[in-house]
């Protein structure tokens, strides 16, 4: 839905903010990503490149409260509005869904569906939704991990809609398209869209076209087994739940989560089988709960050195 950046930075070029350009990453966004050489650090890093300042300080102001393996790290801001963040050489989720489509085993989908969860799980925790969940802002490093790295459409879950629909056409969900009000479960159908592509290489509902540009408005997502052999039935029915066209009826991210692990048949899990995240989340609650009322309580007692004088 953005428009491509007016502003092309050059190799080599230096920027004001003591930083040469060694490259592009994504230089077709209304705010390219370029490598960067930063003379004070003394090490490549990636700068997003902002034509306003005010949107650079919105996006480095969250990021900095956000501190999770799979989201990207916010390591400051120089001017004109340069975000600056590591950069982690590897290839996007699209690119490597484009150049070797089904490339993960269902397992390794699993993985990778499961980590990109967990950072989207954690950051509705923080209060905010992303908004734009895609391959395209996705990096896979070497290792094989996935990181989200634009957090440019976030919004605070409780914010005033745009007036404009935000996203990427395919991958928005149905209420979003139709301006209307949206919680989690708009970036849910998100990562539905995403996980079915990480499965098939495909888009569950096709690629729309000029004069219909939602195409997830009106189709229904195609069977799983139409590119893929070999998927659960109990796998396409949560797929399935993600993409569903009313938002009510679409799962709870960490109710997904447990069952997408349960569903790896075979080399490490996300967490042990006899482990239970939310029931060690209910836990840590109760304990953070005592923590507050002994606080409270030791508030409310009288100070000790308001007695009289200790006449040992």
């Amino acid at each position: 839905m953005s428009k491509k950046s007016k502003h092309v930075l050059r190799k080599g070029q230096t920027l004001t903010a003591g930083l040469t350009v060694l490259g592009t990453i994504d230089g077709g966004a209304a705010d390219p990503v370029y490598i960067v050489w930063n003379h004070d650090a003394w090490c490549p890093m990636a700068c997003k490149f902002f034509t306003s300042t005010e949107r650079a300080k919105e996006e480095a102001g969250l990021l900095q409260t956000l501190s999770h393996p799979n989201v990207v790290r916010c390591l400051g801001m120089l001017p004109p509005g340069c975000l600056l963040m590591p950069f982690l050489s590897g290839p996007t989720l699209a690119t490597v869904i484009d150049t070797s489509p089904r490339r993960y085993s269902v397992d390794n989908a699993l993985r990778i569906a499961l980590h990109i969860g967990s950072a989207l799980q954690y950051i509705h925790g923080q209060g905010y939704l992303h908004m734009d969940i895609k391959p395209d802002n996705i990096i896979v490093t070497p290792g094989g991990y996935p990181v989200l790295f634009d957090l440019g459409t976030a919004r605070k879950r409780d914010a005033k809609r745009p007036r404009k629909c935000i996203g990427t056409n395919l991958y928005i969900a149905p209420e979003e398209c139709e301006l209307g009000a949206v919680g989690t479960a708009a970036d849910i159908f998100s990562f539905g869209v995403l996980f079915y592509e990480i499965l098939t290489g495909e888009m569950p509902f096709g690629v729309g076209t000029k004069t219909a540009p939602f195409p997830q408005l009106a189709a229904q997502p195609k069977p799983l087994a139409a590119h893929r052999r070999g998927i659960q039935a109990k796998l396409e029915n949560l797929v399935f739940a993600c993409l569903e066209r009313d938002p009510v009826f679409r799962p709870e991210l960490r109710d997904l989560l447990m069952q997408m692990n349960s569903m790896i048949r075979s080399g490490p899990r996300m967490w042990p089988d006899n482990f239970d995240p939310q029931q060690s989340q209910a836990d840590l609650g109760a304990q953070r709960a005592r923590a507050r009322a002994s606080i409270q309580t030791r508030a409310k007692k009288p100070n000790q050195d308001d007695g009289e004088p200790c006449r040992c």
